[in-house]
């Protein structure tokens, strides 16, 4: 137990409330006792420092601060970095202070003047300047007081600048000296500006500085950003409680561990975010500590510095920004005029130099200004960047070859204008209403007259030739295009002026190792321009590495990536390998997730390494500086985050890569469509018709284009390059056979346009726009053919409309052949798949044409958008099937992630590319379990390449598999040739079908982030099946359907069909009109005819029952009345062998009595014989204990003999025997021995020693009679002549031992022997006794036993007669009651037929009014079953119209009518009184509605959802399953295992405020907790289990 201290106390401060900080919880809060504190007095506190500083006249001048900072908050613009608090009052005393005391003579309101003046402009943005020196003039007047000044620092500070080759301008050498003079007086400094307003650069200069004044500073610059919060301050494992240590604490720890006095500054130069800077707190306030999770504190010593480099304070705090002085560098403190001259002065030629610095002044200065407002640029640009791209630009045109020393100033003038207006125009695009290249062209060529431009185009159409100085049209450049026949047309780069020249300035800049970005919208070419610059380097001197960015992309997956291609070289350097350079291709730039504080972590990893050359290594946190690299990269402005962090964005020279003009798409697809007419052989006549097909295939795009602009719903209406070149892809199938006049062409032509147009189209409107504007712009080109055959119907083209197998492109003829074609190959898939049951009506054929269209195509992808149920799959396996194709999908397990999918991927490009089986790799919605999913399928579709999907072993056996392919096709077998023939062979073969529903925004939001997903695959959207569909659909499962006339059955399929039709209907008007959405799909069809099978049969089953049971109860009253006379008969028998049994019996009591008796007699005779027993027995027990007590004291006089007997042995005896004449007392007892051993009593008369030593003349013999000695019966007289021995005093064992040890135990053996002989001669009559009584004991034992045998005998036979006697009653009691039972029978049989006289009659009327019944019901269960399918969703008023409006009317005027019962009531069908009063009693309110909800809950087919506003429905559902229903919350743990008891589930998204009820008797009840829904937002329900 640990005792607290009750004089240590603990305080917190909380400033609550915004980003950052987090309430403490309420447990902790309660033991804390809470004190508000208010705004303190800031005059009187001020006045108080300033008397502690030594200021007089504090009082006056605290009022004139205070008055300085309130009037400062008020009139100044509101600025992230102002902060006028208290922090910022005590930091300005501090400097007034040490401003007193090193200048005492000044004034006090010059010292306080001076201090707040120059502590506070650091800060002052450039706007507000005059209004803060107005201030203070009002508050101090007259007063003018020169700043301080060290003149001597100044001047070493402007040697430093000169020494780092920047401009010591005065405006850049204040900033400089006013951070030192912060730096002073504030730990923490925030150094804040615009991208390349010079904030690095002020820091180096001080860093240099320092150096020159021999103080050893040190400087660790990191990006905060670039690594997680747990990476920067340190963690805590959860698991193993483990510290790791974090890159700020380690690099702090050194710094502090550094011994000298030199200045020591971490430089932290990235965003500024609460999650991070919140940490810093305690370092940045007077704590002047780090504490680490690990309780480690680490001091920022005196010579430590925090110096933050931030382009602004947007996220950060009111606490950081109090904490920390702030150096504000104004856009204009710089300027463009430094960055010039510090360049110019690294250039060699002195003329060039004069020169340019003319051209600069001339140019510059017009173009900035007008750029500023005038013109708009695809991705915000920063100035200093437009400045840099024009000095790059500079770099690599002012070579010695094209401006030789002393050339003239023209010369030098034509290459800088070239530059220029690249430089500011390079970004410059057209958006809907305004070319901007365009307007810059014409405001130049208005402005500058100088160089002369040709009339024709922009400025931008020209390039600079070299030889002839002149400026001549791009198109001279572009190289003539040669069509490969078996290359996919997206593979195909078609050279145009606008990649010409973007490929020029590519080559020029990239030589130069300077970053480029190409930034265009989706289908431009960026990537493919970008792919082909990249592969034309030589593989020796440039090593690639493409870096696609996703959605998901995080700095340390980017880490790993850029570290990839990477070596060490010596110390913390490294690079690629050998002397290459390695060139990183960042291609969808803008695509990582922004954070809540608008940072992109991946890109400020690359911002660390562009500005400092490293990164650190995320687990030893060691230095890599990393050399040898440059990036490219490629953005798309309409995606993504559409813009990048303008101090990342500096770095790069942008060029808008923009659509190609009219002129550059008639000549690409016309060069492409004449060389395949050429290749095919086509007809003279048709080939003549390509360039009119061009223009009118452009003027389509550019119409469709307009009309059909994105939206939030049609957030896939982006027609660009891309959907050309498939028109395009898709002409190129033709052959000769097919193209025999310019019609055949045309109508080609029109097929593919309806294909990648139409199919995008989401309904029928757009759809019947886009057939009147093909029409009308159809009809402008080809007025000459005839309008009826070039829009007729069918114009389908298929590559199986020949038969499958041997693809041709070829228009259907025949739509019945094609059915009838379909037909087989779906019956031929059956018996080899698992059996699908499809419908081939109109629409499936027609998406499976298409999708078929999309599989044969290069690279075909295809993105199949409907609602769930629509057919996506079974068309796509159906069309993959036709192409030979086989499906692959992946298998959703527990635990199934993104190391899984990459698993399958694997294994599926190593299937299509080495294996060679083309496959297709389908999936949907449900299968995305992640989203992290779609980036492997975005790049899979972007680029074919996955990063991280093969080891390197892998990669290493794919590589060598493909070596033999490779030189097949005559190419080089290099590493890169083979793993990218490897990627183009698995693009070619490995097709991806994805599978997803337009509901909700989860496609809008995909779409997002991952572009590829809309942009790499060609849109096939299902809509709603038409009439037709539906009534053939219900027609083929109605088939199956038994004891329903095939007319009705018609009736019935048109009838389903109505219904959905006017369901949807209703639903558009009940979102009009409710802003409530209700989702009908094709799969609700389809389960209202499931639904209507299954209630039939079980309907039908009920009323059978009833029939037979009626039936049969008619039955049974005919056969009761015939039966009543066999029971009397029956009767009659049994009571006549009741008597019998019951004289039986009687006879049986008597002869059991008798036995009884005998057995009770024998039994009190053995009873006394007992008794005597048990007295002998008695007497016996005493008399064998006094025997046993006399005998136990004779035994220790016979153990004593013993004893003696065991003393004696042959030596002693031999040394007794050899005694000549021993002494008396020896003889004495030699003579006793004689006497007591005498045989037969006769005492021998010679007992002398002589005798004696006869006696023992065998010593064995001798001892071995004594030992056996009869000791029990020694003869009287013996006893007799051995008194007097006894007697004799020297008779004595231990007297005689001095003598003979021998002699002394035979006088022992002698004593006892004959005293156990006395005690056994007292207890032998007593034992004679004993003997003759154990006699009389056994001869009473054995009568005793003879008596109870004689019983066991006795008892046997009574036990027979028992056991006769109870077989016997239980008969007679058998008998009885089955006398009675056929009595009862009777009984009830007379009442039945008598009482059911009456029922006779209406049991046979309610079997006739069933059977009528059975007629009807077809029909009733139709109506059941649409208002359970359909109405659920719809409130009372809708619910009743669609019944008494639409569904009845309708049913009463079919041709064909369908037998339904008058004036039905749904409800009578599916419920009874009976159920409705349960329900109610359960908690259902009881109106109509709520039975009409119960009704559909307890009878749909599918899973119910409940719209329960008001929480009736739970609370019913509740009391209705009771214990049984398992309740389970989405988002709980295991609420899958839960929801199965345990089994595997497929992962489904499931939509927010979801609550699933699992009864156990097999039903799962799901309902959603919510008041009825918005109309503004759609939620997507996947429940289609």
């Amino acid at each position: 137990m640990i005792r607290l201290i009750p004089t240590v106390g603990i305080f917190i401060t909380m400033n609550p409330g915004y980003a950052g900080r987090t309430e403490l919880p309420e447990n902790l809060k309660a033991l804390f006792r809470p004190c508000a504190m208010v705004v303190p007095d800031f005059e009187l506190i001020c006045e108080i420092m300033l008397v502690a500083e030594g200021f007089l006249e504090a009082r006056l001048l605290a009022r004139k601060f205070i008055t300085l900072y309130t009037l400062c908050k008020e009139l100044l613009s509101k600025q992230d970095h102002y902060d006028w608090g208290l922090r910022a009052i005590k930091s300005v005393l501090v400097v007034a202070g040490s401003l007193k005391r090193g200048d005492p003579s000044r004034a006090e309101d010059q010292v306080l003047m001076r201090a707040l003046r120059d502590f506070n402009i650091p800060k002052i943005v450039t706007d507000d300047l005059p209004v803060f020196m107005g201030l203070i003039g009002d508050l101090f007047p007259a007063l003018d007081v020169p700043r301080k000044r060290d003149l001597n620092f100044e001047k070493i500070i402007k040697q430093s600048i000169l020494e780092l080759k920047l401009q010591a301008e005065d405006s850049f050498l204040l900033k400089v000296v006013q951070l030192e003079e912060l730096l002073q007086v504030r730990h923490s400094v925030f150094v804040i500006g615009n991208a390349g307003s010079g904030k690095s650069q002020v820091l180096k200069s001080l860093n240099k500085t320092y150096q020159n004044l021999k103080r050893k500073p040190v400087a660790v610059d990191l990006d905060p950003k670039a690594v997680t919060c747990d990476e920067l301050f340190g963690i805590i494992n959860p698991a193993t409680r483990e510290w790791k240590d974090g890159l700020f604490s380690t690099i702090m720890r050194d710094l502090a561990n550094i011994t000298h006095d030199g200045p020591k500054w971490i430089v932290l130069d990235g965003d500024i975010d609460p999650m991070w800077i919140e940490s810093l707190n305690t370092v940045m306030d007077d704590n002047k500590v780090l504490t680490l999770a690990s309780n480690e504190r680490i001091p920022l010593n005196r010579t430590m510095r925090l110096v933050f480099e931030i382009s602004h304070l947007r996220t950060a705090t009111p606490a950081t920004v109090s904490r920390a002085g702030i150096l504000y560098i104004n856009p204009t403190d710089l300027g463009w005029n430094p960055v010039v001259s510090s360049w110019i002065e690294r250039r060699k030629v002195q003329s060039e130099k004069a020169n340019l610095m003319i051209l600069f002044d001339k140019y510059l200065p017009l173009c900035l200004d007008k750029l500023r407002f005038g013109f708009k640029r695809i991705t915000p640009v920063p100035e200093v960047t437009v400045i840099q791209t024009i000095l790059y630009l500079l770099e690599c045109l002012l070579t010695e070859k094209n401006t030789p020393p002393d050339s003239p100033k023209e010369l030098y003038e034509l290459y800088f204008v070239f530059a220029c207006f690249w430089a500011f125009g390079g970004a410059m695009f057209q958006d809907q209403l305004i070319d901007y290249r365009v307007e810059f062209s014409k405001w130049w060529v208005n402005e500058f007259k100088t160089i002369k431009f040709p009339s024709q185009g922009t400025v931008f159409d020209y390039y600079l030739d070299p030889d002839s100085k002149k400026f001549l049209p791009w198109t001279e450049k572009v190289p003539a295009f040669e069509l490969d026949p078996d290359a996919p047309l997206q593979a195909s780069l078609v050279h145009t002026t606008e990649t010409i020249r973007i490929r020029f300035f590519m080559d020029l800049l990239m030589a130069k190792s300077r970053p480029v970005m190409l930034v265009g919208n989706a289908g431009t070419g960026k990537s493919v321009l970008m792919g082909d610059k990249l592969e034309s380097l030589n593989t020796d001197d440039y090593l690639v590495q493409a870096v696609p960015f996703n959605f998901y992309t995080t700095s340390a997956m980017l880490q790993g990536v850029l570290e990839k291609p990477l070596e060490k070289k010596s110390g913390r350097n490294y690079g690629p390998p050998g002397t290459k350079k390695l060139i990183y291709f960042i291609d969808d730039m803008n695509m990582p997730e922004v954070d809540k504080y608008g940072t992109v972590a991946p890109h400020t990893l690359i911002r660390q390494h562009m500005d400092h050359g490293h990164w650190y290594d995320r687990q030893k946190l060691t230095l890599k500086d990393v050399h040898n690299c440059q990036y490219v990269a490629c953005m798309n402005p309409t995606s993504g985050s559409f813009t990048i962090d303008p101090r990342l964005q500096r770095h790069f020279c942008v060029f808008a890569v923009s659509f190609p003009g009219q002129e550059a798409l008639m000549t690409i697809y016309s060069t492409i469509l004449s060389q395949h007419l050429t290749y095919r052989s086509a007809p003279a006549v048709v080939q003549r018709m390509s360039g009119q097909l061009v223009n009118s295939a452009l003027a389509l795009h550019q119409k469709v284009t307009v009309t059909f602009l994105p939206t939030a719903i049609k957030f896939h209406y982006i027609f660009n390059l891309r959907d050309l070149s498939n028109i395009f892809q898709g002409v190129l199938f033709s052959t000769a056979e097919v193209l025999k006049t310019p019609m055949d062409l045309v109508r080609l032509w029109l097929h593919e346009a309806e294909r990648v147009y139409g199919d995008k189209m989401i309904d029928e409107k757009d759809q019947e726009t886009l057939r009147r504007v093909t029409i009308a712009s159809t009809k402008k080109f080809f007025d000459d053919l005839s309008e009826e055959l070039l829009f007729a119907k069918p114009n389908i083209f298929s590559h199986f409309a020949q038969g499958v197998g041997d693809p041709k492109y070829l228009p259907v003829t025949d739509s019945a052949h094609l059915n009838k074609l379909l037909g087989e190959v779906l019956d031929s898939y059956n018996e080899v798949n698992a059996v699908m049951n499809l419908v081939l009506f109109e629409d499936a054929v027609a998406h499976i044409c298409r999708i078929n269209r999309i599989l044969e195509s290069p690279r075909g992808n295809a993105l199949l958008v409907g609602v769930g149920g629509s057919g996506k799959q079974s068309l796509s396996r159906l069309a993959a099937y036709i192409s030979a194709l086989e499906v692959f999908q992946i298998t959703l397990k527990k635990g199934y992630g993104v190391a899984d999918l990459k698993v399958d991927l694997n294994a599926q490009y190593i299937k299509a590319a080495v294996k060679n089986v083309a496959s297709v790799f389908l999936m949907t919605d449900s299968q995305v379990a992640e989203e992290q999913f779609l980036v492997l399928i975005n790049d899979l579709l972007a680029s074919g390449e996955i990063l991280g999907l093969f080891a390197e072993e892998e990669v290493e056996s794919i590589i060598s598999s493909m070596r033999p392919q490779v030189k097949s096709q005559g190419m080089a077998d290099t590493r890169e040739a083979c793993w990218k023939f490897f990627i183009e062979k698995v693009r070619r073969q490995l097709k991806v079908i994805l599978c997803f529903s337009p509901v909700g925004s989860v496609l809008r939001v995909r779409a997002r982030k991952f572009p590829a997903v809309v942009n790499c695959t060609a849109i096939d959207w299902f809509h709603e099946w038409p009439q037709d569909a539906l009534v053939s659909v219900s027609a083929r499962f109605l088939e199956e359907t038994e004891g329903i006339q095939p007319e009705v059955k018609a009736s019935i399929s048109l009838f389903m069909a109505y219904v959905h039709t006017t369901v949807n209907e209703m639903s558009k008007v009940y979102l009009a009109t409710e802003r409530r959405y209700n989702y009908t799909t094709p799969k609700t069809f389809l389960e209202q005819i499931k639904l209507y099978q299954n209630l039939l049969a079980r309907k039908r089953m009920e009323l059978v029952a009833k029939i037979e049971r009626l039936e049969n109860g008619l039955m049974k009253l005919q056969s009761t009345a015939s039966q009543v006379d066999d029971l009397k008969a029956k009767l009659a028998i049994q009571e006549a062998e009741l008597k019998q049994k019951n004289e039986n019996a009687d006879k049986l009591i008597h002869v059991v009595g008798v036995e009884t008796e005998k057995v009770s007699k024998e039994k009190a005779i053995a009873d006394e014989e007992e008794i005597k027993v048990e007295v002998i027995n008695k007497n016996v027990t005493e008399k064998q204990k006094a025997c046993e007590t006399d005998l136990a004291k004779a035994e220790p006089a016979l153990l004593a003999a013993q004893e003696a007997l065991d003393t004696l042995n042959k030596n002693n005896l031999t040394e007794l025997k050899s005694f000549g004449s021993p002494p008396d007392a020896v003889v004495n007892v030699t003579a006793a021995v004689m006497i007591l051993t005498a045989p037969g009593g006769k005492i021998p008369k010679d007992k002398s020693w002589k005798a004696a030593k006869m006696m023992m003349g065998k010593v064995d013999t001798f001892l071995d009679s004594l030992k056996k000695f009869d000791k029990e019966h020694i003869p009287e007289a013996c006893l007799k002549a051995f008194k007097p021995y006894q007697g004799n005093p020297t008779f004595d064992p231990e007297f005689i031992r001095s003598k003979s040890t021998a002699a002394a135990g035979l006088c022992s053996w002698c004593i006892n022997i004959v005293r156990f002989y006395e005690v056994y001669c007292d207890v032998a009559p007593k034992r004679q006794a004993l003997e003759e009584a154990n006699a009389e004991l056994a001869e009473a034992q054995d009568k005793l036993s003879r008596i109870k045998n004689k019983i066991a005998e006795l008892n046997a036979n009574l036990n027979n007669l028992t056991s006769a006697f109870e077989k016997a009653t239980a008969e007679k009691i058998k008998c009885q009651q089955e006398a009675d039972a056929t009595n009862r029978v009777i009984s009830l049989a007379n009442r039945l037929v008598g009482g059911l006289a009456s029922e006779n009659v209406r049991w046979a009327e309610s079997v006739q009014s069933f059977k009528s019944q059975g007629v009807t019901l077809c029909g009733d269960v139709l109506l059941i079953s649409a208002f359970v399918s359909y109405v659920g969703y719809f409130t009372k008023k809708y619910r009743n119209e669609l019944m008494e409006k639409f569904w009845v009317p309708y049913i009463n005027k079919l041709a064909v009518p369908i037998p339904i019962t008058e004036g039905l009531d749904p409800l009578t069908l599916l419920t009874d009184d009976a159920d409705v009063a349960t329900w109610n009693n359960q908690g259902l309110p009881s109106d109509r509605m709520s039975t009409e909800n119960a009704t559909i809950l307890c009878n749909t087919e599918r899973w119910p959802l409940i719209v329960d506003a008001q929480l009736q429905g739970i609370k019913w559902i509740r009391n209705k399953y009771g214990e049984e229903l398992k309740a389970i919350r989405l988002g709980q743990k295991r609420c899958g295992r839960a929801l199965v008891g345990g089994g595997g589930l497929v992962p489904v998204k499931p939509p927010v405020g979801l609550q699933m009820h699992t009864a156990s008797n097999g039903w799962i009840f799901v309902f959603l907790l919510s008041g009825p829904w918005n109309g503004t937002k759609s939620k997507e329900l996947n429940l289609e289990l």
